[in-house]
């Protein structure tokens, strides 16, 4: 444990030195993350006004303006804390061989490139925190009182990085197989846009619809926390959805190393 914790020390301390260097760029990145949720709560206020100030989904879940503010500015912050671009990065190193003098290392790729994603996170989430405030501030979400389930979104959000890394990070490895990557990536964010939440809670979307997102790796990735920190989990559903979460945690790590496996031994590139 101690080797793994110097480890990871020493490499937040790299990554965190990299962030601060170009901390203007990094910020504009961080900022962009801004422009989904936000657009997502300009369509479903519109939507919410022309329909008498509220919405009811299929299964009896009513959203207002406030409801929706609250669940749009949540979803922005679990989102930006979940967030990895690995899938997008991957390819390029498979690609120009820059991945080879990674595999001469003693430890996996894997544990750099999350530490880095780490230290991103933290310097951007110090850069964001008053802009969050501001938004919270302005658009006055409707957020319920403090309770003990909101305790429980901390290890759901901690869950959901790790498992949303380790699926992204496996969505990456298919580059061993193909380089041209972009329309794979694409898809996977277009599901991850429907069934994780981000277009829309998961209570208004269509019955089959929804049934689908309650069951994928998505929801457990996005939705569950986000509905954990704003009370709309029912209590005798939360267990299910933690071992949710354990469960398309254990399946993820399965596929990485698999898919590790299987793409290392055919892996080659110039400098390879």
């Amino acid at each position: 444990m101690k080797y793994w914790i110097n480890i990871y020390r020493a490499h937040l301390k790299i990554g965190t030195a990299i962030m601060f260097q170009y901390r203007f760029a990094v910020l504009i990145w961080a900022v962009w993350g801004f422009v989904g949720p936000l657009l997502g709560l300009a369509v479903w206020s519109a939507a919410s006004s022309s329909h008498g100030g509220n919405i009811t989904g299929p299964q009896g879940a009513t959203f207002t303006d406030r409801d929706f503010a609250a669940y749009f500015l949540v979803f922005m912050i679990v989102s930006h804390l979940t967030m990895s671009w690995d899938a997008f990065e991957f390819a390029f190193r498979v690609r120009d061989g820059n991945l080879s003098p990674r595999l001469l290392k003693p430890i996996h790729p894997i544990h750099g490139d999350l530490a880095t994603n780490l230290a991103f996170k933290f310097v951007t989430s110090t850069m964001l925190l008053p802009i969050w405030a501001l938004l919270f501030y302005f658009l006055k979400p409707s957020l319920p009182p403090p309770n003990w389930t909101q305790l429980l979104a901390i290890p759901a959000i901690l869950i959901a990085l790790v498992l949303r890394y380790i699926w992204q990070y496996s969505l990456a490895l298919i580059a061993f197989w193909t380089t041209r990557v972009e329309a794979i990536n694409q898809f996977y964010f277009t599901l991850d846009g429907f069934l994780a939440g981000r277009i829309a809670p998961l209570a208004l979307l269509p019955g089959w619809l929804g049934v689908v997102a309650t069951y994928s790796p998505f929801r457990s990735m996005g939705y569950f926390p986000v509905e954990l920190i704003l009370g709309r989990v029912p209590s005798d559903q939360i267990l299910s959805g933690f071992l949710f979460q354990v469960f398309w945690l254990v399946v993820g790590v399965g596929v990485f190393r698999l898919m590790w496996a299987g793409g290392i031994k055919q892996y080659s590139a110039v400098g390879a």
